[in-house]
Parts: C-alpha cells; sequence; structure tokens
C-alpha cells in the first residue's frame, strides 16, 4: 500500500508541474540567435533582442542593414530566421500561429505540427497558410516573393482572396490580385540555378547560407517584372 500511495504522488505531481509545464512550453518562442541591431518591440516599449528572451503575443522584431535573428518555438517545431532590415509581428504564437512580416526577409521551418495546429504568415500581399513546410518571403517593393522550398503551403491573395496550392517547389510573386509562377525552367533560361540555400548566417538551424549574387536577384526581379506584366 506505502508503495501504491508513493506512486499515486508521483503521478499527481507529475500532472501538476511536469506534464503541465509541458502544455504550457508548447506554443512558447524563444530568441535563439542574434547578430547586428536587433530591436524587440513590446507594446509602447522597445529592448534589445537578446538569447533566451522570450517572445510574447503582439511582439515586433525589428533588424537592422546586416542584423539577423533566429526563434524557436517549442521544441524545434518551428524555426524562423528574420532577416536583415525587416520588420516581423507576432500576432499570436498559441497552437493556431500567426505571424505578420511588414516588409524584409523570412525563412521558416515548420517540422511537426500536431493535429488541429496551424501557422500563417501574412504580409501586405499575401497570407501563406502551413500544415508542416519551409518556405523563404522577400518583399521587395510592393511585391512579395515566396519560395515554396519544402511542402505544400496555401496562399492567398490578401487583395481578392483568390488561393492557390503550389504543387511543387517553385517560387511565386504576388502583386495587386496577380501572383505568377517562377519554375526551375525560368531560371535555366537567364542563367540562374534553381536552389534552396536562403539563410543570411552560417549553420543555421533553418538550412544553408544563400550565396545568391544581388545581380542574380535583380536579374529575378526583372523576369517576375515582365511576367506580371503578362510579357
Amino acid at each position: 500500500m506505502k508503495i501504491l500511495s508513493v506512486l499515486f504522488l508521483l503521478g499527481i505531481t507529475c500532472v501538476l508541474f511536469s506534464c503541465g509545464k509541458k502544455e504550457a512550453d508548447v506554443g512558447k518562442g524563444v530568441i535563439t540567435f542574434v547578430v547586428g541591431n536587433v530591436t524587440l518591440e513590446r507594446g509602447s516599449e522597445k529592448s534589445k533582442a537578446e538569447v533566451n528572451k522570450e517572445i510574447q503575443n503582439g511582439d515586433t522584431l525589428v533588424t537592422d542593414e546586416g542584423a539577423t535573428a533566429t526563434i524557436a518555438f517549442g521544441e524545434n517545431v518551428s524555426l524562423l530566421e528574420i532577416q536583415s532590415g525587416s520588420r516581423f509581428r507576432f500576432d499570436d504564437i498559441k497552437s493556431d500561429k500567426k505571424f505578420f512580416q511588414e516588409k524584409g526577409r523570412s525563412w521558416l521551418l515548420s517540422n511537426k505540427l500536431a493535429k488541429g495546429e496551424g501557422l500563417s504568415l501574412g504580409t501586405p500581399t499575401t497570407t501563406a497558410g502551413v500544415r508542416g513546410t519551409q518556405f523563404f518571403t522577400n518583399i521587395v517593393e510592393d511585391m512579395t516573393f515566396i519560395c515554396h522550398c519544402q511542402g505544400k503551403v496555401e496562399l492567398e491573395n490578401s487583395s481578392d482572396h483568390s488561393k492557390m496550392i503550389p504543387t511543387s517547389d517553385y517560387l511565386t510573386v504576388t502583386r495587386g490580385t496577380k501572383t505568377i509562377v517562377i519554375d526551375k525552367d525560368d531560371l535555366l533560361k537567364i542563367g540562374i540555378p534553381y536552389v534552396h540555400n536562403h539563410s543570411e548566417i552560417s549553420n543555421s538551424p533553418v538550412g544553408e547560407k544563400n550565396t545568391l549574387k544581388l545581380e542574380d536577384f535583380l536579374k529575378i526581379q526583372d523576369l517576375a517584372k515582365r511576367k506580371l506584366a503578362g510579357k
């Protein structure tokens, strides 16, 4: 009887402390890496973003030029790299995570969302709904570039709310009510290999470092503008 009593008490302890803590930690976001000047805005307060600082609902991370921050949710369930010159808001970090990228670049990896969980990233022109995938988002002028690196993303146009689910790992570009696709063959025609190396830092938990030259990205940008114009 004494042994049973001890086991019962241990079980109660687990429920009250360990198990409860695990459930509470599921939606927690923590800054895991910072380089350069990154600011955490929480309401009217501004502070320096530092490693191990927690992210809360409504927080905004602002990265200066040349600055990058990475954030992990849960036990690396979702990994996020917010890159140089970005403004990124965390509207909701619970089971149904909702982020908003006002400007700049981000690379997001969602490893294993549980049933009923979701993740979406909004921009001024799109909302990308995720169910376990990896994608890179770059806002340039009035266009949103999304590289569908892995898995599937439901892409919704913010202007007319039309939706599409890309069927392969190509690049979508949205401006206004129009979304065009740039695939591997399009890039080969302008002499640019299609790779999924989008990180700004070495040894990023999200993936390999980007080696694309500025002149090559400008070629992609020009191609996108021509396709959006129907040329």
